[in-house]
């Protein structure tokens, strides 16, 4: 088999050294009078450009599709996925025009589109997609399913290759519409072309977009790619602006210094919509989420290790307030760990713990908490029921607002509970390694990966580790029955029980689901917005009006 392996990739180095030069000659002609640089300003000032704020540098330089590196959503504009995440999990075509799964789920075969071309104008066939996955997907360091489990991925012909696991996994399909690390580069991305180990050195796909320049930690400017195969962009370029600061891309958009801020790209302050409704110039838009927002009980914390402490901290919780009073009505109170917007999650199996104070003191004094001395505060054997709540508002500045409702929710039913702000990084520290916590505001996924990949990332131990938030072993053999399930009606059954038995044991405290926003100045339209974090809006559909 290696020999095959070694004579094929042989072959494909001998076509991409001849492809590529055939293209380097093409692209030399076709480009002598529309390369960007070359220009001129009459030209230049007639093209319509497009500002976005993002939170951070896109990292265009280390924007490998095999990696981890860089904005996953720049990713997404610049490569192309063989198929893609649609609406509550559709599964619809990308690259991939079509495939076909074996009857026992290990076998899938995938039928390219034909005439697709990478933006430095190589051809896009199954050897581009067999060398583009053999570069990560051996990595002992990813955990990805469509990893671990590959046994063999061989082109077929041009247009067909096939995909062989050892064994039956449902969310195979999903993981390959990720932002990363599945997408498709292509061969002349890396030194030497074509070399399954080669070096990254630039980011070249076969997505809508490609770049037109990069200053690390200000902008990407990205102009539309001449050979995508799919629908044109409407605009000329579209400018990513670093703008770190939440307030200060709020003034950005005050200014028309950017004409769209919000969701995952560089989120917007709570507090600002308001300013942001009143501006003619901008319009504000919402979108249902597929993320909540929830805390995570440390299991080996002798209190919470009692199903009715943790049932009494979730009763103390007005997860109505947090969104009416808190969020200024922006998302909805959590009825589960997920909302309906997510794969699997029906109102039928959504439920959870309501807002009843009194029934929490009653569950507390069940456990055997009473407040003997009349401080306030509940004990048991002497101790008093104090719990430490770690977050941070680095990333989500509401947080600190929600810990101190909680902080005063859960003092009228006689818990201590004290709050310690962290920074992002000693809070993930917490989070995945420490486990200095007590109970942890904690965020679940998005989209594709909900909910199982979230579900294994969290609530599954692996042979190494514990699982990071509770650990029962009842709920791991059902999510494993659920991921290896061929049959979707099975698999729905399976979905039903793992959440039963999450709200039968209070495995976590649920806050709020929130929304997606983001702010657009009046003279962009079609805007409309995608079905994935890593897609947040549909670029190709944006045009840009005078000011």
């Amino acid at each position: 088999m290696n020999n095959m392996l070694n004579r094929s990739r042989r072959l494909f180095l001998a076509w991409v050294l001849l492809t590529l030069a055939i293209a380097l000659v093409l692209g030399a002609c076709s480009n002598a009078t529309t390369r960007p640089e070359e220009t001129s300003e009459t030209a230049s000032s007639e093209q319509t450009t497009l500002t976005v704020a993002m939170t951070s540098d896109a990292g265009i330089d280390q924007l490998d599709a095999g990696a981890y590196n860089g904005s996953m959503h720049v990713q997404a504009m610049i490569y192309d996925s063989l198929v893609e995440y649609g609406e509550k999990g559709e599964i619809v075509p990308g690259l991939a025009e079509s495939w076909e799964i074996s009857e026992d789920g290990t076998v899938y075969t995938f039928h390219l589109r034909q005439g697709v071309t990478f933006s430095d104008g190589l051809a896009l066939n199954a050897e581009a997609v067999v060398f583009s996955f053999e570069r990560w997907i051996h990595d002992p360091a990813n955990s990805l399913q469509i990893a671990t489990a590959l046994e063999a991925i061989e082109a077929v012909d041009e247009h067909t290759f096939t995909m062989t696991f050892n064994k039956a996994y449902y969310p195979f399909l999903t993981e390959l519409s990720f932002a990363r690390p599945v997408r498709i580069l292509s061969p002349s991305a890396v030194e030497p072309a074509g070399d399954v180990n080669g070096e990254f050195i630039q980011a070249v796909g076969s997505g809508a977009w490609m770049v037109e320049s990069y200053v690390r930690d200000r902008e990407t400017i990205l102009v539309p790619n001449p050979h995508y195969w799919g629908e044109a962009p409407e605009v000329d370029r579209i400018v990513l602006k670093v703008i770190p600061d939440p307030q200060s891309r709020v003034m950005a958009l005050q200014s028309g210094e950017v004409d769209i801020a919000g969701t995952q790209l560089g989120r917007l302050p709570v507090e600002s919509l308001p300013v942001i409704e009143g501006d003619d110039a901008l319009e504000l838009l919402s979108a249902e989420g597929t993320n909540s927002h929830f805390m995570i009980f440390n299991p080996a914390v002798t209190a919470l290790q009692d199903l009715h402490v943790r049932q009494a901290v979730n009763l103390a919780i007005n997860k109505a307030s947090i969104v009416e009073d808190l969020m200024d009505g922006v998302g909805h109170e959590a009825k589960g760990l997920f909302p309906l917007t997510v794969p699997y999650v029906t109102e039928t199996n959504q439920q959870w713990y309501g807002y009843d104070p009194e029934e929490a003191r009653q569950l507390l004094a069940k456990a055997g908490y009473t407040d003997a001395d009349g401080d306030g505060v509940v004990e048991k054997d002497g101790q008093p029921l104090t719990l430490n709540l770690v977050l941070q508002q680095a990333e989500f500045p509401e947080w600190k607002a929600i810990g101190e409702l909680m902080q005063y929710e859960l003092q009228e039913i006689g818990i201590d509970l004290k709050l310690q702000m962290l920074e992002p990084n000693s809070y993930y520290d917490a989070l995945w390694t420490t486990k200095a916590y007590d109970l942890i505001l904690y965020r679940t996924y998005d989209d594709a990966y909900n909910p199982h990949s979230f579900l294994l990332s969290l609530f599954r131990k692996t042979a190494d580790t514990p699982a990071v938030a509770w650990s029962d072993r009842e709920l791991e053999a059902l999510i494993d029955t659920a991921v290896g399930s061929t049959d979707l009606e099975e698999r729905q059954a399976t979905y039903d029980a793992i959440f039963a038995r999450m709200y039968e044991q209070a495995m976590f405290a649920a806050v709020y689901y929130p929304e997606e926003i983001v702010a657009v100045n009046q003279r962009v339209s079609d805007f409309a917005f995608g079905h994935s974090t890593f897609r947040p809006i549909l670029w190709q559909e944006l045009k840009v009006g005078d000011r």
